[in-house]
This record gives structure tokens, C-alpha cells and sequence, in this order.
């Protein structure tokens, strides 16, 4: 979400906007991320939150640093969030702001152009190494990350590189729907000829009920990874993916295959 939040910095400077709005839940990691942004720019920032007021006013981690950040915290119910945000954008617009509407997890343009960028930036490293994966697991949740980074494949000549999201939320259909429009909205931006309607790898197993749910074994197991290697792994976020990633790997034998973990953070959410 960092690498997101400076990609959102740079095209809101050089176009003019000096206010955001956008959603998330209550220990949301972009939310967090983009209402700091806003703050060392000495920008207006509208946080349309999912949850519950009393629930978010007592968590820590990633609500108190929206509090921390001078962000207008509103907490709503899901089904609102459209409603909430139209809101807060003609508030916004009246009181002589220009606002930039920031579609939740960041599924805008730059939200996804900086993870074509990331790709660019792994295959460099790779090269200086002779490597090349045969996978990509991630955590997948709104999707914008993975369709930057399914774009960002082709764009390197890593098209036969399989990158597999394991959805944190949302189930099959939805999932993939998601990412496959994005990904051909993104593929248009760089010239790519491509549909990827049929080429997203979106595994739901790993869902244990839906967002923040987990079970005790995937609990235990992400505290015994930290333990040994000084990774961290959050339940919500990029742990889910971790963990579902090794399951496969057990599942399918995958373990002489070459396989990056792309970790997307959430360290605040191991801290709420």
C-alpha cells in the first residue's frame, strides 16, 4: 500500500488535486497508507470507513494512525460506501477543494502502473541473478495488485510466469471479474493487445468464512514462521496468502518449482 500511496502522491501533484476520498474497513492497510500520504502533503482526506464506530475509536494499528493522520474518519455501513463517497466529494468540492476520487484498495490507474513497475523492478533483479519463477503467489483482495502484476508479466516477456492470488475476500466469480477488467484497462493504457478474461488465477480455498477470518492451524503456522525467519504475516492480508500458497505447494508438488511470495506487508494488522 506504501508503493501505491507514493504512486497516488505523484498523480495527484501533477494534477492538481489537493484532496482524496476513498474506503476501506476498519484496520483497512490503504486507508492507512493514503490518509499518511495526505498528511505530509498537507492534504484534505476523507476516509469512508466500514465498521463500527465504537470498534474503530478502540482498535490500534492501522485505526489509530488514521486518527494519528488528521484524516476525517466517517464510519459507515458497506452497503453505503458509494452513497458516503459521493458525499464527501460535492463536501469536499464545495468547500474549494479539487478531490480525487480513490476507488477503495486503490483500483485506479496509478494503483496498478506502480505494480507493472514492481514487475519491471523484479525481473531486473532476477536478471542480475539468472532467475526466473515459474510462479507468483500474493494475497489478492480488490485486485488492483494483481492485475498490475499479471500486466507488468506480459510486459517483461513473462507471460508463461503462472501468478496465482489467494483471494483474502471475495469469492470466484467476483474476484476474477474484478481483476480481468482491470487488467484489460491497464494492458489499453500500455498498448497490449490482451484479454484477460480468461487468465487470472484467483484460489478461494483459503477464504475460512471471508474477510479476517482464519483458522487456529493458519494461526499457529504463520506464528511459527515469524519465530524462525523474522518474517510477519497478518491473518487478514498477506499471511492468508502465504499460507495458502504453501498449501498448494504440498497440494500440487510443487516444491522443485521456482516460486516467489510477492509480500504485501500488513504489519499494522498483526499490531491491532
Amino acid at each position: 500500500k506504501a508503493r501505491k500511496a507514493i504512486a497516488y502522491e505523484i498523480f495527484l501533484k501533477e494534477n492538481g488535486y489537493n484532496a482524496i476520498v476513498t474506503c476501506g474497513g476498519i484496520q483497512s492497510n490503504h486507508n492507512r497508507a493514503m490518509a499518511l500520504m495526505c498528511a505530509r502533503n498537507g492534504w484534505k482526506c476523507h476516509l469512508c470507513i466500514q465498521g463500527d464506530k465504537e470498534h474503530f475509536f478502540r482498535e490500534k494499528g492501522n485505526a489509530l494512525l488514521d486518527r494519528l493522520s488528521g484524516a476525517e474518519c466517517e464510519l459507515i455501513k458497506p452497503e453505503d460506501t458509494a452513497e458516503a463517497m459521493d458525499r464527501a466529494m460535492a463536501h469536499l468540492r464545495s468547500d474549494g477543494y479539487n478531490p480525487y476520487y480513490v476507488i477503495g484498495g486503490g483500483h485506479n490507474l496509478p494503483g496498478g502502473t506502480c505494480f507493472v513497475d514492481a514487475v519491471i523492478e523484479l525481473k531486473r533483479q532476477c536478471d542480475r541473478e539468472y532467475y526466473k519463477p515459474d510462479y507468483l503467489f500474493l494475497a489478492s483482495g480488490t485486485g488492483s495488485t494483481q492485475a498490475g502484476i499479471v500486466v507488468g508479466l506480459d510486459l517483461v516477456g513473462w507471460g508463461d510466469v503462472k501468478c496465482i492470488g489467494i483471494s483474502v475476500a471475495r469469492q470466484q466469480e467476483r474476484g476474477k471479474q474484478v481483476i480481468a477488467e482491470f487488467a484489460n484497462l491497464l494492458a489499453n493504457h500500455y498498448g497490449l493487445q490482451k484479454d484477460y478474461s480468461d487468465r487470472i488465477f484467483f484460489n478461494t480455498d483459503y477464504l475460512y468464512g471471508g474477510y479476517e477470518r482464519y483458522t487456529p492451524e493458519m494461526k499457529e503456522y504463520l506464528d511459527q514462521i515469524t519465530t524462525k525467519t523474522g518474517l510477519v504475516f497478518s491473518t487478514t492480508y498477506s499471511g492468508k496468502g502465504f499460507y495458502g500458497m504453501m498449501q498448494e505447494i504440498e497440494k500440487y508438488h510443487l516444491q522443485d518449482k521456482k516460486i516467489v511470495f510477492w509480500h504485501t506487508g500488513g504489519l499494522m494488522n498483526v499490531m491491532k
